[in-house]
């Protein structure tokens, strides 16, 4: 089980796929049904559908 959060690495989160086990900071768990991304100018939004609950984790975007 990955415990997934904004300070994970991005490559981390974006090698997450359907079936696997993840759990949020606050206690949220579950098994990866859906996953959606979203992409800003400034953050990319990831969000883990489960079966009984969805995580969402915002990552911002660095700026050189």
């Amino acid at each position: 089980m990955i415990t997934v959060s904004d300070k994970l690495p991005t490559s981390t989160l974006l090698e997450l796929k359907v079936g696997d086990e993840i759990s949020a900071e606050h206690k949220q768990n579950g098994k990866i049904q859906n996953i959606e991304i979203t992409e800003t100018d400034e953050y990319l939004m990831f969000r883990f559908i489960c079966a009984e609950d969805e995580i969402n984790v915002r990552k911002l975007k660095q700026v050189c």
